[in-house]
């Protein structure tokens, strides 16, 4: 369509040079004969004078101008003919170009269904699985409680320390299997969404006696930051526990010296509230911050040294909890120095 136009405008452009030729170059008996032809004309009726007539007589004119202008009207043809190739070509490749782009957006758009269809699969597979290895598991963990509780008669201590190792690493198993399971169901927006007004403060100091314990064991000091006056949000309250004991169970694993202190703080911009979780752990080097809230993705997994276990799902969970109820994250870290969520 492009070209076609390019063609008649080309052709348009051929007369109008030729015509201009024709009417520049005219010499005085041309012009003369057109004024008498148009004077003699005028007192006559205006029927005598035909369409085809006046046609054969512009005619002549261009004839006769081109014929004494030669030059001009050869390089007035190459010119439009030059401009009618460009045209062609450039329609060519407007064309070849728009065809290029449309199998580009089809192919992106063929991957991209590629891409959700393999993510709803993988949301439903490990779903699935994580149903089916639950209920084995809880049976193990059942009855490893009921033997090392004596219901099965006494046992020696020998095997008491046996069964307790086991029922550790079931329970290890569980918290990895329950990740997985809080995922795919978040991954496939299968959690249900529940907002309503809910006490921040409240919720967080709920979770002290918890966290309290926890550092205690590992001899760190947990300090908590709260303000006095209460502080009212609309939003989740599951989420933003899970969220905040999320992140604070991360800072008890990676901090083995120092403390871990809990920040609540109403923000003056808008009606929200920063919840910050700061440790002085292992941190966080600088290549890593952009891929932690990624699926199994580990920090420190590759370090066996510094590795604690888990899957790498933990803040992936954090992160899809929060995308859900419209809130944010960010952390800055230094290796050595602590982290601060």
């Amino acid at each position: 369509m492009c070209a076609r136009k390019l063609f008649f405008a080309a052709f348009i452009l051929v007369g109008l040079t030729v015509n201009s030729i024709s009417w520049a170059g005219t010499n005085e008996a041309t012009v003369a004969r057109f004024h008498i032809f148009s004077s003699t004309t005028t007192t006559k009726q205006v029927a005598t004078i035909t369409p085809v007539d006046e046609l054969a007589y512009r005619l002549q004119i261009v004839f006769n101008s081109i014929f004494a202008n030669r030059d001009l009207a050869i390089y007035g043809l190459l010119a439009a003919f030059g401009i009618l190739f460009l045209g062609f070509a450039i329609g060519s490749a407007a064309s070849n170009s728009r065809g290029s782009t449309d199998a580009q957006l089809k192919n992106l758009k063929r991957e991209k269904e590629k891409a959700e269809n393999l993510a709803k699969l993988k949301a439903e597979f490990l779903n699935q699985v994580s149903h089916e290895l639950r209920t084995p598991l809880a049976v193990i963990i059942g009855y490893i409680e009921c033997m090392t509780d004596g219901l099965y008669g006494e046992i020696e201590s020998k095997h008491h320390e046996i069964l307790q190792v086991v029922a550790k690493q079931s329970t290890h198993l569980k918290n990895m299997i329950d990740q997985i399971l809080i995922y795919s169901r978040l991954e496939a927006g299968k959690q249900p969404i529940r907002i309503e007004e809910l006490q921040i403060v409240k919720i967080i100091a709920d979770m002290r006696d918890t966290f309290d314990f926890l550092c205690r064991q590992k001899g760190l000091d947990l300090r908590w930051d709260l303000p006095r006056e209460p502080m009212t949000i609309r939003s989740d309250a599951m989420r933003v526990k899970e969220v905040v004991s999320n992140l604070l169970q991360n800072a008890v694993k990676y901090t083995d010296r120092g403390s871990i202190t809990v920040r609540v703080e109403r923000m003056s911009s808008n009606d929200s509230v920063k919840i910050e979780v700061e440790d002085t752990g292992m941190g966080i080097s600088e290549q890593h911050l952009t891929s932690i809230f990624e699926p199994f993705m580990q920090a420190h997994k590759t370090s066996s040294t510094n590795s604690r276990g888990g899957i790498g799902l933990g803040l992936s969970i954090v992160k899809k909890h929060l995308e859900q109820i419209r809130a944010t994250i960010s952390v800055t870290s230094e290796v050595g120095i602590g982290s601060t969520f």
